[in-house]
This record gives C-alpha cells, sequence and structure tokens, in this order.
C-alpha cells in the first residue's frame, strides 16, 4: 500500500486524533486534580501540577501539528484543492464509508473532551481569581489597620507621622 493513499492517510490522521484524544484526557485529569488542591489546598502539589498541566499543554500543540500534517496527507491522497483550510468535517465528507463515521465519531468524542476541559478550566480559574480577590481584600484590610486614622491639618491637608522602616516595609 502506497504511504499517499486515501486509507493509509485516514488510518494516520485517526491515528493522530487517538493521540489527541489521549492527551486531552490526560489533561482533564490535571484539571480535575487541580481543582480538588484549589478546594484543599496543597500549594507544593499546586506547583508540581502547574508544571505537569504545561508539559501536557505543550504536547497538545506538537500533537496538534501533527493532526494538521495528517489532515494535510490525507488532502493530497484524496486529490482535492489545497486552496483553502479543510476543516475535519469538510474533509470527512470526501471520504467513503466506513472512514466518514470513524473519523466523525473521533471528531465528537474529540470536540466534547475538550468542552469539558475547557469548562473545567473556566471553574478552576474562577476559583484562583476569588483566592486572588480575598487574600488581595485581607491585605487592603492588614494595610489599613497598620496604616492607622489619618490626623488631618486645619488646612486640610494630612499630617505626615513618623513610621519606622519595619511598619513602611510591611506597609508596601
Amino acid at each position: 500500500m502506497s504511504t499517499s493513499s486515501p486509507a493509509f492517510a485516514v488510518g494516520a490522521l485517526l491515528g493522530a486524533l487517538s493521540v489527541e484524544t489521549s492527551l486531552q484526557r490526560e489533561l482533564a485529569a490535571i484539571l480535575e486534580r487541580e481543582h480538588q488542591l484549589l478546594t484543599a489546598p496543597s500549594h507544593e502539589e499546586l506547583m508540581k501540577l502547574e508544571v505537569q498541566k504545561e508539559a501536557v499543554l505543550e504536547r497538545v500543540r506538537i500533537q496538534a501539528q501533527e493532526v494538521k500534517t495528517c489532515m494535510q496527507t490525507l488532502v493530497q491522497a484524496l486529490s482535492l484543492p489545497d486552496t483553502e483550510a479543510m476543516s475535519l468535517t469538510r474533509l470527512a465528507g470526501h471520504l467513503n464509508e466506513p472512514d466518514r463515521t470513524r473519523l466523525r465519531g473521533v471528531q465528537e468524542a474529540l470536540i466534547a473532551l475538550i468542552s469539558s476541559v475547557q469548562e473545567q478550566n473556566r471553574a478552576n480559574d474562577r476559583l484562583i481569581h476569588g483566592a486572588l480577590t480575598y487574600v488581595t481584600q485581607f491585605l487592603n484590610f492588614m494595610r489599613s489597620m497598620v496604616a492607622g486614622v489619618p490626623q488631618y491639618l486645619p488646612d486640610g491637608t494630612i499630617q505626615e507621622l513618623q513610621q519606622s522602616g519595619r511598619l513602611l516595609a510591611l506597609k508596601g
């Protein structure tokens, strides 16, 4: 079988999409673990997870390039015009059964998985920003407690009080 035949190209594309699906599942698991750590924080575990997440995201980026290459190979094997960006849906439309059904099934599963990953990422983002808002408000409260009450002069200006270097360092 020639490496430029449509059957070989379909198989390569399905294989690349299978790897993409595996990577998305791995990312989903990492984001779920991140969610658990955000709700019961362990700073060390969260930092380790961040490194893992970045590594998986890099592998996803590389795999996306592999999928594009496989799609281009299939476009060439089917002798389709290379004048426009070909989506998986359009490409599947040019295939015969059962390849069309297999490709659409993998595509639908991948879309569902990516949607799940995006939703988990949004939930984690909301948790992180909520925690950051809480910490910021707490720090502002602490700063106001350390600052004390301003002393106004008769002309409406605030009297500058001498403060120790330690208090200035705490104020930021």
